[in-house]
């Protein structure tokens, strides 16, 4: 009976045995698998059960935000190629909106890559280039808009990231204090924004203007009444003007005097009129001072031009020279010669006497004093045809 027993014991036995060496065998069985965290990858042989199991084993800790592939509770089996991407906040502000979101990226280009933000016309606050570490990074991003520049009065489409500044940078224009700018320099772009330049230039000149003389008139008993001469001639001034002028684009929208120097000053013109009344001629025909006389009979002879002077002066036989006596200018009659003269105009005669020479002007032969310029009837005239002879 013990033989019997002992032979179902002892397969019990040996069951036992080869159930214990198959686990064993699976406890101590080992996995090739590569593991990569954040792109940096290593071969291992493990005997984890699950993902989760390895990235314990190897203390890659992973975060809510983390990516792992394939996922932490994947049995681990050779070759199986383990993936962990750690997620870094990203403090992002796009057009003013903020908002903070978590990415795998490591650099600004890629994390706008995957946020569908990489526009190349767009301003960034950093490179793409940047590196984004675990501390995270801010990042400003102003998007490209649509907008409308005037300048110098002709409009064209941009499109462009940033400000007014931005814009009119990216266009070559530099305004100075004068120009105009509207909106604001500081202003952001937006879509459908008009933005204008004017450009303004302020210049100064100057110009040179005549300032007209004036006139005055003074009174003399030197001249016969109604008969005048000019005793200082008239000069004009000058003044030295200073003007601003503005232009808009290049054309003219103000121009005004802003200063004014006088360079020369004017010299009034000095008139005299005369007020000396002239004594009644003498009826005598033997009188030394000449007569007139409607009842002379005509001169016959000699025809000429004869005018008038009045100016007192020393004359050519050294008397003094009065404009009321009966007295004329002739180049070579000698002095005291008595000639009778005859304007052929109205016939009237008066009698000279010859005491001065002259005059030195073309065509004319007698110049005689107001006195006998008036006898004849020529003072409004001034030059009067006459017909004279020697008298005596």
């Amino acid at each position: 009976m013990k033989k019997k027993l002992l032979a179902p014991a002892l397969a019990g036995v040996t069951a036992l045995a080869l159930v214990g060496g198959v686990g064993l065998a699976t406890a101590l069985q080992t996995h090739d698998v590569t593991l990569s965290v954040d792109g940096a990858a290593r071969t291992l042989s493990v005997r984890e059960d699950t993902v989760a199991d390895v990235l314990e084993l190897e203390g890659v800790e992973v975060g809510a935000h983390d990516v792992v592939l394939p996922a932490a509770g994947t049995q681990v089996s050779d070759g199986l190629e383990i993936s962990v991407q750690h997620a870094y906040p990203l403090q992002l502000t796009v057009d003013g909106s903020t908002r903070e979101v978590w990415t795998t990226a490591r650099t600004v280009g890629e994390a706008l890559g995957q946020l569908n933000l990489d526009d190349a016309d767009s301003k960034l606050s950093a490179s793409r280039s940047a590196s984004i570490t675990r501390d995270g990074l801010t990042l400003d991003v102003v998007t490209a808009k649509d907008v409308t520049l005037v300048a110098g009065g002709k409009s064209q489409p941009v499109t462009l990231a940033g400000t007014v500044a931005d814009l009119l940078d990216a266009q070559g224009i530099t305004p100075d204090a004068d120009d105009i700018v509207t909106p604001a320099a500081t202003t952001s772009l937006t879509d459908g924004l008009e933005v204008k330049y004017v450009a303004v230039e302020v210049s100064t000149s100057t110009k040179d203007v005549a300032i007209a003389f004036d006139k005055q008139s003074k009174k003399t008993s030197e001249l016969d009444k109604g008969t005048t001469k000019v005793q200082t001639k008239g000069v004009d001034g000058l003044k030295r003007e200073t003007w601003q002028t503005v232009t808009h684009d290049g054309k003219v929208v103000s121009s005004k005097k802003t200063a004014e120097e006088v360079v020369k000053k004017a010299i009034d013109q000095v008139t005299l009129v005369g007020t000396k009344t002239a004594p009644k001629a003498s009826s005598d025909s033997s009188s030394t001072t000449g007569s007139s006389s409607s009842n002379l009979s005509p001169a016959v002879g000699n025809t000429c031009k004869a005018s008038y002077y009045w100016d007192p002066q020393p004359t050519a036989s050294g008397e003094r020279f009065n404009t009321w006596d009966f007295t004329a200018a002739h180049k070579t009659l000698p002095f005291g010669t008595r000639v009778k003269v005859t304007n052929k105009a109205n016939g009237k005669s008066t009698i000279v006497r010859i005491n001065d020479r002259g005059p030195y002007v073309a065509g004319r032969c007698l110049d005689l004093s107001t006195a006998a310029m008036k006898a004849i009837g020529g003072t409004s005239a001034g030059v009067v045809t006459v017909t004279w002879e020697k008298v005596g």
